[in-house]
C-alpha cells in the first residue's frame, strides 16, 4: 500500500556505525589519533556554594533535552540524609556545548534537590537514620547538622568541547553517555535519549505536537495544567488518599506516559511509519533515523509536516471519539494501543471526510466494533504479529474501512 507522503520527504537514511578496519596498524592509529576518545575534565563542589555556582549564567539548568522525571520529597530527602551520613553519591555529568558554557547531562535531580534544600522548599520525611529529622526544613536543622552538609562534596565529570570537532560527532558522543548512564536506577529510554542528542527542530515540533488537548485526550494523557513538570507527586499521593477518586489514581497512572516522553515517540511515530517500507531495522533505531532527517527540514516543510498529524488526530476524533485508537476483543474496548495507532493515523492522514454525511459518533464505533469483530478470524489484530507486512496489511484492511465508512 503507498502512502500519500510530500515531495520534500526523503528517504529515511540508516546511519551507519563507524568503519572499522580489522588492520591492528590503522587500529593503532586510530587510537593514538583520539578520533573515538571522549575529552574529560574532573572535580568536586562544595554542596553549601551549588546554590550560587548553577545561578551563573554559565550553567543551563534546565536544558531542552532534560527528561520530565521529576523526585517527589521522599526521594529528595534520602539525598539529603545521604549528604548527612557521608554516603558517596555518583557524580554529576556535564556536557561542555561552547567555552565555559555547560549543560548537565546528567545529575539535574540532585543539582535541583541541593538548590531547593538551601531555599528552604521542601521539608524532609521519609528519613531512616536521621528519623528525628523528619519535618524539618534546612532552616531549622541543628547546626552541626547544617555545618556537615555545607562541607560535603559532589564530583562532576565534564565532558569538554574539544571531544567534538563537528556536530554529527557530538550527537555520537552525547548518545555514547546517555546509553551508559543509569540515574537513580530509572533508565533513560528511547525518546528520552533522542530528545537528548538529536534535539533540532523536528524533535521541538514533536513535543509541541504531544501537547495537542485531542492528541492527550484520546491517548488518555492528563494535561500539563492537572499534573506539570514541578508537582510534588507525594501532594497528589496525599490527595489521592484523602479523596480516594478513582479518576485521579487513573490519572496519575496514565502520567507515566508523560514523564517517560512516550507522548513524543509517539508522535515521531506516526512521521516514521509514513517510511514503512523502509522499516527493515530495529523501531529505536528507524525512529532515530527519522528524527534525524526530519531535522533537515525547513520550518515551512514542518509546518506542513505539523498540519497533517493535526489533520489525522482531528480526523480520528471526529470520526470515532475515545475509541479511535482502541480495539474490540469481543467483550471490551482495549485501551489505546500503539498497533491501532500506526495504520489508524496512516490511513486517516490521506483521508477527507465526506461533508455530505452528517457524522453519528455512536453509529461509528458500532461499525468500528463490527470492524474487529470480522478480523477476529483472521487474527490481523490480535497483537501478535508487528512486523512491516503486517502493519500493510492493517493499514489496507483499515483504508477499506474507511472507504466504505465515507460513502454510507
Amino acid at each position: 500500500m503507498l502512502i500519500d507522503r510530500f515531495d520534500f520527504e526523503k528517504s529515511i537514511k540508516t546511519n551507519e556505525a563507524l568503519h572499522v578496519d580489522s588492520d591492528a596498524e590503522l587500529i593503532n592509529e586510530k587510537y593514538e589519533k583520539g578520533t573515538s576518545r571522549v575529552v574529560t575534565e574532573m572535580g568536586s563542589y562544595k554542596v553549601a556554594h551549588i546554590k550560587t555556582i548553577f545561578a551563573d549564567s554559565n550553567y543551563d539548568l534546565h536544558p531542552d533535552y532534560q527528561r520530565r522525571i521529576t523526585w517527589n520529597n521522599a526521594k529528595r530527602s534520602k539525598l539529603i540524609e545521604s549528604l548527612i551520613i557521608n554516603i558517596p553519591i555518583p557524580p554529576v555529568f556535564l556536557y561542555e556545548y561552547d567555552y565555559d558554557k555547560y549543560e548537565i547531562m546528567d545529575g539535574l535531580q540532585r543539582i535541583s534537590t541541593i538548590i531547593d534544600f538551601y531555599n528552604d522548599e521542601f521539608t524532609l520525611r521519609g528519613l531512616e537514620e536521621w528519623s528525628e529529622l523528619n519535618g524539618k526544613k534546612y532552616s531549622k536543622l541543628p547546626e552541626k547538622i547544617k555545618e556537615g552538609i555545607d562541607r560535603r562534596q559532589i564530583q562532576y565529570i565534564t565532558l569538554l568541547k574539544e571531544s567534538a570537532t563537528t556536530d554529527k560527532r557530538a550527537d555520537t558522543i552525547k548518545r555514547l553517555v546517555f546509553e551508559r548512564l543509569n540515574t537513580g536506577g530509572v533508565k533513560l529510554l528511547g525518546q528520552e535519549i533522542r530528545n537528548a542528542i538529536f534535539n533540532g527542530p523536528a524533535n521541538k515540533v514533536c513535543v509541541e505536537l504531544s501537547k495537542d488537548e485531542r492528541f492527550r485526550a484520546l491517548w488518555g494523557i492528563p494535561n500539563p495544567e492537572e499534573f506539570d513538570d514541578d508537582l510534588d507527586l507525594d501532594e497528589i499521593e496525599d490527595r489521592i488518599r484523602k479523596e480516594t477518586n478513582d479518576k485521579i489514581v487513573k490519572k496519575l497512572e496514565k502520567h507515566a506516559l508523560y514523564k517517560r516522553m512516550y507522548d513524543v515517540e509517539l508522535v515521531l511515530r506516526f512521521f516514521a511509519m509514513r517510511h514503512l517500507e523502509e522499516y527493515n531495522y530495529g523501531l529505536s533505531a528507524f525512529l532515530d533515523d527519522t528524527l534525524i532527517s526530519m531535522n533537515q527540514y525547513t520550518s515551512e516543510q514542518l509546518s506542513q509536516m505539523s498540519e497533517l498529524f493535526l489533520k489525522s488526530i482531528g480526523n480520528a476524533t471526529e470520526l470515532f471519539g475515545d475509541y479511535a485508537f482502541k480495539i474490540f476483543d469481543g467483550e471490551n474496548w482495549s485501551t489505546p494501543s500503539k498497533m491501532i495507532y500506526d495504520p489508524m493515523m496512516l490511513a486517516l492522514s490521506s483521508f477527507t471526510i465526506n461533508t455530505d454525511i452528517i457524522i453519528d459518533l455512536d453509529k461509528n464505533v458500532e461499525k468500528l466494533k463490527s470492524f474487529y469483530e470480522i478480523h477476529r478470524q483472521d487474527e490481523l489484530f490480535d497483537g501478535k504479529h508487528q512486523s512491516k507486512e503486517d502493519i500493510s496489511k492493517r493499514l489496507e484492511a483499515i483504508n477499506e474501512f474507511l472507504s466504505e465508512l465515507n460513502y454510507e
